[in-house]
């Protein structure tokens, strides 16, 4: 995200990790999470499954032609990550993230 400058991405995934690191993300299911407001933590809960977000800020971008990822959603495949990791599972990496191999 900061090597493509889009700082509404970094700003989110910030976010995501603060949602991660605070506790309030729970997995309810296979693959659906439950992630507790970042402002009203006591109050209100985002289901979330996929990229799929039950947030105002996820509603706003379904009409994206790009996928997009709320800091709900991030949040979610961050705990993912983190659980397939655990149990020995490959994380997946992404061909932008792959360093080169110099021979």
């Amino acid at each position: 995200a900061v090597a493509h400058n889009d700082w509404k991405l970094v700003e989110r995934l910030t976010k995501a990790a603060a949602l991660v690191l605070a506790g309030r993300v729970v997995q309810t299911g296979n693959g659906t999470y439950q992630v507790r407001s970042q402002t009203e933590p006591e109050t209100t809960a985002y289901a979330v499954a996929g990229r799929t977000c039950t947030c105002q800020d996820a509603k706003n971008h379904d009409a994206d032609e790009a996928p997009y990822y709320c800091k709900h959603s991030c949040a979610a495949v961050f705990c993912s990550k983190i659980a397939a990791q655990e149990r020995g599972a490959p994380v997946q990496e992404y061909p932008h993230t792959q360093k080169e191999k110099h021979v």
